[in-house]
């Protein structure tokens, strides 16, 4: 009986990191065209008001299982990235968020 509850663990296991990595590669995927994530557990939209960056910079950012999107606009310059979500990006350390 421990031996089937312990390989009907390792499967669950499995399939939770086999579904992960498809969302993961997925979402990368739609990242590079500049479409959001398929599941966005946080989103966040930040509009500067001119203190540490010029008046009107926006930063988006969707936060999924582990890996964010985000968008930052500036001076009409558009930057889109795919990443860590426990690591700030650029934008982040720029608008001091």
């Amino acid at each position: 009986m421990k031996k089937i509850i312990g390989t009907i663990i390792k499967v669950l296991i499995l399939l939770i990191i086999v579904v992960w990595m498809v969302m993961f590669v997925t979402d990368y995927f739609r990242a590079q065209n500049g479409e959001k994530p398929l599941v966005c557990l946080n989103e966040q939209t930040v509009v500067s008001d001119g203190t540490k960056v010029e008046a009107g910079a926006t930063y988006y950012s969707c936060t999924s299982f582990g890996y964010k999107y985000y968008t930052y606009t500036k001076s009409g310059e558009s930057k889109t990235g795919f990443g860590p979500s426990f690591i700030k990006n650029e934008a982040e350390k720029e608008l001091g968020i």
